[in-house]
């Protein structure tokens, strides 16, 4: 198992050391041989879009979260608090037929 990860290792390093040059999209390129406003407003806004997905599934995870702990108080509050026990530690019933 060493032996493998030391091959591993070994075969990432050798890659990294072979690699001369790394490619980039035209905007990026166009970005670091230019002074344009151009490229770094793009980026500026795949940025944007970025953090806007994050928001909108933070905020339905977070709604979910509260839902849920609400229909968890709720039974707990009509006396049903017994629905939330975990199935894996409860008793097993008696199987018909069995000794």
């Amino acid at each position: 198992m060493l032996l493998r990860h030391r091959f591993t290792l070994a075969l990432l390093v050798g890659i990294s050391a072979c690699a001369e040059t790394a490619f980039a999209c035209p905007m990026c390129k166009n970005a670091v041989e230019t002074d344009s406003p151009q490229p770094r407003a793009y980026m500026i806004s795949i940025l944007f879009m970025m953090g806007m997905i994050t928001a909108v599934v933070s905020a339905v995870g977070i709604l979910m979260w509260r839902i849920d702990r609400a229909e968890k108080q709720a039974l707990q509050d009509s006396g049903y608090g017994h629905v939330l026990q975990n199935a894996v530690n409860a008793p097993r019933p008696a199987a018909e037929g069995s000794v």
